[in-house]
C-alpha cells in the first residue's frame, strides 16, 4: 500500500445484496469515475481539462469567507495537495495516494489562505425510481466532507470499513427518487494543519434502505479509525 505523501505543489455492516448500476440508471454518469480520458503520456501532477479527468462532473472552490463559488475549468492529473484547495484524479501512477476502486479515484482538498476554500464536485441527473439510499466509498482527513442531494444535505454515516477506505451510506429522501436532482460533494478546509483531504469512488443509488445509525455507527467509527490507522501505515509494516 503507498503511503500518501506530499509532492510539491499547492493550488487553488451494512452490506447491499443488490446495486443498480453506477453509470445504468437515470442520467447521472461516471459514479465510479471510470469514464476519465488521460493519455498515457500526461505528466503527473499536471492540469488537464476536468471534462477529461472527470467527464459527466462540474468542478468549484468556494471561498468561505463569501460562500461565494467559483467554477474551475481544471483538475490535476495525480497530484496531491500541500495546502491550496484542489481536485485531483489519481490512478496507479500517482506517488503519493492510489484508487479506492477500479482505475481511478477522486481527490478533494480544501485549503489555502485569506480565504479559505472548500473543493466541490458536483452534476445533475435523474435520481433513479426506488432510490431509498445513497452510498459511497471514501478515505476522509482534516475534516468533515458534506454532501448535498437536491440542495439537502445528507447526513452520511461510516456501514463498513476496509482496509484503506470506508463505505458511506444514508438514506435519501423520498421524494427525491425519480426526480432531476443535482448532487454535490464538498471538502471544506481543515481548522488546523492544511490541507483537508476527501477520497472519493464508486458512487450508488441503492433501492436499500439503511438501519437507524445505533450500534452500526459505534461499529464504524471503530472500524474507521483501524482504516486510517491502515492508511498511512507504509508498505510491510
Amino acid at each position: 500500500m503507498k503511503t500518501l505523501k506530499t509532492i510539491g505543489i499547492g493550488y487553488l455492516v451494512f452490506t447491499i445484496t443488490f446495486h443498480f448500476s453506477a453509470n445504468g440508471l437515470g442520467t447521472f454518469q461516471n459514479l465510479d469515475f471510470e469514464s476519465a480520458n488521460i493519455p498515457p503520456s500526461t505528466p503527473i501532477a499536471s492540469f488537464v481539462p476536468i471534462s477529461d479527468a472527470l467527464p459527466g462532473w462540474n468542478g468549484e472552490f468556494i471561498d468561505t469567507s463569501t460562500s461565494v463559488g467559483e467554477p474551475t475549468a481544471q483538475a490535476v492529473y495525480d497530484g496531491i495537495s500541500t495546502g491550496g484547495p484542489g481536485i485531483s484524479l489519481i490512478d496507479d501512477n500517482s506517488p503519493g495516494a492510489e484508487p479506492l476502486q477500479g482505475n481511478y479515484s477522486v481527490f478533494l482538498f480544501g485549503g489555502g489562505n485569506n480565504p479559505l476554500y472548500s473543493a466541490s464536485i458536483s452534476q445533475t441527473g435523474t435520481v433513479p425510481a426506488g432510490t431509498q439510499s445513497l452510498q459511497f466509498d471514501a478515505y476522509v482527513s482534516g475534516a468533515p466532507f458534506a454532501v448535498t442531494l437536491g440542495g439537502q444535505t445528507i447526513d452520511m454515516i461510516p456501514l463498513d470499513t476496509f482496509a484503506h477506505y470506508t463505505l458511506w451510506g444514508d438514506n435519501i429522501p423520498s421524494a427525491l427518487a425519480g426526480q432531476s436532482e443535482s448532487l454535490s460533494f464538498i471538502e471544506p478546509p481543515a481548522t488546523g494543519t492544511q490541507p483537508s483531504m476527501f477520497e472519493l469512488d464508486n458512487i450508488v443509488f441503492s433501492p436499500s434502505s439503511i438501519p437507524e445509525p445505533n450500534s452500526l455507527a459505534l461499529t464504524g467509527i471503530g472500524g474507521l479509525l483501524f482504516a486510517l490507522y491502515r492508511r498511512f501505515t507504509p508498505k510491510g509494516q
